[in-house]
C-alpha cells in the first residue's frame, strides 16, 4: 500500500542550534517568517512546506550568507545533528548510512531524497509533494551538504561528490567551490548530487551496532506512526537515549 505523505514539517532543537551557532536568533527567523516567535521552543509542533520554506528565505534574508546552509551542516557535531544524520552515522557503510538517512529524515520533512544508480554513478534527487513551490537555495544547499558531510565523517576521508547541479541560477561561491570539490552547474532543469557508485560501499568508521540496535526499533515505530497521522513524540525521546548512549560509550 502506498503511503501518502502528509504536508507535516517538524522542526528539531538540532535546526535551532546549528541556526544559532551561525550567529541569527530563532526568534528573529520566526518573525522574520510571519511564525509565532516561540515556535522554535516546542519540537513537536508541525508548520506546512510554504511556513518551512519561510524559515529558508527568514535566513537567507537576515544573514545575507549564500553559504549558511552548508555551514549549518558542516559545522554541527554529529552528537548535536539532526536524529537521522546520527542514526546513520553508526551505519556499517555509506551506502547503508544513505540509506537510513534517506528514510528517516522523513520524520522531519515530507520531502523523499531519490537515488538512482547506472554506469558507476549514485543520483540523488529531492522530491517535494505535488503542486509545492520551488525549494530556497539554502535548503537545497543543506540536504546536499548533509549527504557529502555523512561520507566524509562516516569514512574517515575527504570523499567529493562527482558532480552537482542546481536549478537556480549561479553563479558559484568559494565556499561551495571549497565544500563540493567538484564541477557546479547551475541553470539545471533539476537539483541533482552525484556521487561516484564505488564510494557508497567505504565502510564507515562510526559504525556502531550496539547504538543501531537501540535506535532502529523505536526510529521505525516513530516512522509508522507519523505514516498513520499520530504526534511524533517517541523520535525525540530516541534522540536523548542515543546521544546520553553515545557520550557513555565515549567516557563522559
Amino acid at each position: 500500500m502506498k503511503v501518502v505523505r502528509a504536508d507535516r514539517c517538524t522542526l528539531p532543537q538540532a535546526f535551532w542550534r546549528a541556526v544559532e551557532l551561525q550567529g541569527l536568533h530563532p526568534t528573529a527567523v520566526l518573525r522574520h517568517s510571519r511564525l509565532p516567535v516561540t515556535l522554535h521552543h516546542d519540537s513537536e509542533a508541525t508548520i506546512t512546506t510554504a511556513q518551512l520554506f519561510a524559515i529558508w528565505r527568514a535566513i537567507e534574508a537576515l544573514s545575507g550568507d549564500a553559504g549558511f546552509g552548508i555551514k549549518m551542516v558542516r559545522e554541527t557535531s554529529t552528537a548535536t545533528h539532526k536524529l537521522a544524520f546520527l542514526a546513520a552515522s553508526y551505519a556499517e557503510n555509506y551506502r547503508d548510512g544513505l540509506a537510513r538517512l534517506t528514510r528517516f529524515k522523513r520524520l522531519c520533512s515530507p520531502d523523499e531524497l531519490h537515488c538512482e544508480e547506472g554506469n558507476g554513478h549514485a543520483v540523488f534527487t529531492i522530491e517535494w509533494l505535488p503542486g509545492t513551490e520551488p525549494e530556497p537555495a539554502l535548503a537545497v544547499d543543506a540536504s546536499f551538504a548533509m549527504l557529502i558531510e555523512l561520507g566524509r565523517r562516516g569514512t574517515g576521508q575527504s570523499l567529493a561528490p562527482i558532480a552537482v547541479e542546481f536549478e537556480r541560477a549561479g553563479p558559484s561561491t568559494d565556499l561551495h567551490d571549497a565544500f563540493f570539490g567538484c564541477p557546479i552547474r547551475f541553470g539545471a532543469l533539476k537539483n541533482r548530487l552525484v556521487l561516484a557508485s564505488a564510494d557508497l560501499d567505504r565502510p564507515f568508521v562510526s559504525h556502531n551496532p550496539e547504538l543501531l540496535q537501540m535506535l532502529m526499533p523505536a526510529l521505525s515505530e516513530a516512522m509508522r506512526e507519523r505514516e498513520g497521522g499520530k504526534q511524533l513524540r517517541r523520535a525525540g525521546q530516541v534522540g536523548a537515549k542515543a546521544r546520553l548512549a553515545e557520550r557513555s560509550s565515549r567516557g563522559g
